[in-house]
């Protein structure tokens, strides 16, 4: 059993005496003096593969760095600190945040791994925070995947940045600014066919370094274009024939509508599986821990506060005794295009589609993204439209569809498929072998009607496994433009698997999967919080305390239909809550836990030399928890790592309000569970639905209402409506599970 809650650590790197301008100049000539002095993060080369956390073990040149991918960020500097640059791994899956303050000799600049770890050092330093109300209000509003994680420089906190991928931050006695980074293009003009063979070259090398130290290797295998990539790479690396596959399980798939689908991607894998001649993999023993709601949400957000906000509120860590290595064919979208069925579905057909039409497609580019159910005002929703069409005005000369496809890059596909970290500290090494400098600048060099047909994916595949090719897709096949452009399509052509589907398909699977759905069953107690319930009450309350926190930036007319929406699940509640968490953090939260910081100072040259024999040297300051460097083996070992930390939060259950329905004494009685953690005072409206009518309604004080006799059999559930008497506007929803009514036995 995992003994106390954990989360992430959390660190602040601040920048003193930077110069008072606002432009920065970086020259490639001087990458290689500018070396790497600490990281945060796993970094997945170069040379090695090891997490970092503190003092770099070798500092690596930023030339060095430019492509090296993984999980981190870096502060960088030369050797006497004139001039320090700041950074991500290439696909910016580690998120650096900023912000610039004046100082006592010139700016100073606070960089974070998180929204809130700015926002505490920030504070501590006695700086005032506000909220970016255009931001802020159009994120909340928001249920869109287009917003689900941080989608702009600017945050939810005024004057605090987020470092895209494709920039680095250079702050100098000149100024501080950020200068472009070579992402979509090669810097050495490399050829597609160089590039393509570079790429599987630095894929199979990593999946090779990893598996010869981890030896638990498990291929997470669909029917889809993706994982033929990844196969095809790790058979060209040695290391398919030591792995086992892993596919999900349609028969307990809870979304129905995917459920063929899913079918369809277990029966293709199990024949790719049985061609490899591998296993399904075998679940092994596992460490848990049950969480409360505050203990899950604070573990959230020591990963993702102010970039990821898809919340799952886990009600429990489960950590296997063994680590492994997951390889999985995310970041597929970079070798092809992102949100195709976004770009091509209903709301993108009323656009005009071109480049001339771009900047009105921006502005009802907003429109999609925000939930039509918040009334924001005029002055909001302008200035929401022009904080999104900032975002996502990305490209030259580009219509609407390539700047989303190119904000997935810079934004999306970082909080998609960038969860190395969060794996690693569950005992899970993800890797993504797509996820590829080499990769997505091959793609980069195809039109993009060619890259949106996935030749470059092809491409790989034909080099090393091109029967892979040939073996049907849960889809069926490639394309018929992919075909023709290369050689033509093979007779007859791949079908998709047809139905019908069942257990018995697929036996050797669910003989391994019964047994692993069984472990995955076990838990050191019983669950600690309804989820939904949980989430519900929590964002309803902190909308209306932000509310009563900034009346006039967030009025009463936007937070009551927002707050309504959350209460019915129209916009997800746990999104919101964690949403919310950064921003009250930014208005009111007191700094009561800092993060791990290290201070350091930009040193000014020039001047004459008696000035310069003067000048004292300010030692780096450091701050918090130490560091530690981890390398495969450790990893391998389950060695302790300072990334890890354990954390004292309060542990009671936060109760939340559901409805439960129950037939008692030949009467339906409906009552509510549990209480909002204020101890409101509350008035509730029950709400009888057979089937899809509404039959009756009970208002009440009671937290319980008989509805009577059911007059007709059939499926019920009671919805609650429970409304703050002290502060009528707050309105907590609820609604219970089914209950199924019987027929009544017929007299013989």
């Amino acid at each position: 059993m995992i003994e106390r809650p954990v989360r992430h650590r959390r660190a602040c790197w601040v920048v003193r005496g930077a110069g008072r301008g606002s432009s920065a100049v970086l020259r490639p000539s001087r990458y290689a003096r500018i070396r790497l002095r600490e990281a945060e993060g796993l970094l997945l080369g170069p040379g090695a593969v090891q997490e970092v956390y503190g003092a770099a073990p070798r500092a690596y040149p930023l030339a060095e760095l430019l492509d090296s991918t993984g999980e981190w960020v870096g502060l960088l500097s030369d050797d006497v600190g004139r001039t320090w640059v700041a950074m991500s791994d290439y696909h910016g899956f580690g998120h650096l945040f900023w912000a610039v303050r004046p100082g006592e000799q010139g700016q100073d600049v606070y960089l974070g791994t998180t929204l809130d770890a700015v926002v505490d050092r920030l504070r501590a330093d006695g700086h005032r925070l506000a909220v970016d109300w255009p931001v802020a209000l159009t994120t909340l509003a928001s249920n869109h995947v287009l917003l689900r994680n941080q989608w702009s420089r600017r945050t939810l906190v005024e004057g605090v940045r987020c470092l895209r991928p494709d920039e680095l931050l250079v702050m100098s006695e000149r100024g501080v600014g950020t200068v472009p980074r070579a992402m979509s293009t090669d810097p050495q003009g490399r050829s597609y066919d160089e590039l393509l063979d570079a790429g599987i070259a630095r894929s199979a090398a990593l999946l090779a370094q990893v598996a010869d130290a981890v030896p638990d290797v498990r291929v997470f295998a669909s029917g889809g274009k993706d994982s033929r990539v990844v196969l095809a790479l790790m058979d060209h690396a040695g290391v398919l024939s030591r792995s086992s596959f892993v596919a999900a399980d349609p028969s307990r798939w809870a979304d129905a509508a995917g459920r063929q689908g899913l079918w369809c991607d277990l029966v293709v894998s199990d024949e790719l599986r049985q061609a490899a001649g591998r296993p399904w993999y075998v679940e092994p023993d596992y460490e848990d821990r049950m969480l409360s709601f505050a203990e899950s949400i604070d573990h959230h957000q020591s990963f993702y506060a102010g970039s990821q906000w898809a919340a799952s509120a886990e009600r429990q860590l489960r950590w296997p005794t063994v680590p492994y290595v997951a390889v999985r064919g995310g970041a597929g979208e970079l070798m092809r295009t992102a949100y195709r069925t976004i770009r091509t579905g209903e709301p993108f057909a009323a656009m005009g589609q071109s480049v001339a039409s771009l900047e009105p497609d921006l502005r009802r580019l907003h429109g999609l993204v925000v939930h039509g159910g918040v009334p924001l005002p005029d002055p909001i929703r302008a200035a929401g439209q022009e904080a999104v069409a900032e975002a996502f005005a990305l490209v030259p000369d580009a219509p609407i569809g390539q700047q989303v496809d190119a904000h997935y890059r810079l934004h999306r596909n970082r909080a998609h498929f960038g969860h190395v970290l969060h794996s690693t500290h569950r005992r899970s090494l993800a890797l993504h072998p797509l996820a590829t400098p080499e990769f997505l600048r091959t793609a980069h060099l195809l039109p993009f009607a060619e890259r949106d047909l996935g030749l470059a994916a092809f491409d790989v595949v034909e080099r090393l496994r091109p029967d892979l090719n040939r073996h049907r897709l849960a889809s069926g096949t490639w394309p018929e433009q992919v075909w023709q452009r290369r050689g033509g399509a093979p007779a007859p052509l791949p079908r998709a698997p047809r139905g019908p589907f069942g257990r018995d398909r697929v036996p050797s699977y669910f003989e391994a999967e019964d047994h692993n759905h069984f472990r995955r069953g076990w838990t050191s107690g019983p669950l600690r919080f309804d989820i939904r319930t949980a989430a519900q009450t929590r964002a309803v309350a902190d909308l209306w305390r932000l509310h009563d926190l900034a009346p006039q930036d967030a009025p009463a007319d936007v937070i009551g239909p927002l707050a309504d929406l959350v209460s019915r699940s129209a916009i997800t509640p746990a999104t919101t809550v964690v949403r919310l968490a950064s921003i009250l953090r930014a208005v009111d939260e007191p700094v009561s836990d800092p993060p791990a910081s290290l201070e350091v100072r930009v040193r000014h040259g020039g001047g004459l030399p008696w000035h310069r024999r003067e000048r004292v040297e300010v030692a780096p300051v450091r701050a918090g928890p130490p560091g530690s460097v981890r390398g495969l083996r450790g990893y391998a070992v389950n060695a302790p790592s300072a990334g890890l930390e354990t954390f004292e939060v309060d542990p009671r259950t936060e109760p939340g309000v559901s409805c439960h329905l129950e037939l008692v004494d030949g009467e339906l009685l409906a009552r509510r569970v549990g209480a909002e953690r204020a101890g409101w005072r509350l008035e509730h409206t029950f709400t009888l639905v057979r089937g899809t009518d509404e039959v009756a309604e009970v208002t009440t004080e009671e937290v319980s209402a008989s509805f009577g006799a059911p007059a007709a059999s059939g499926r019920h559930r009671a919805l609650l409506a429970a409304r703050c008497l002290d502060r009528p506007e707050i309105v907590l929803r609820a609604t219970s599970p089914w209950l199924v009514v019987p027929e009544p036995d017929l007299p013989a």
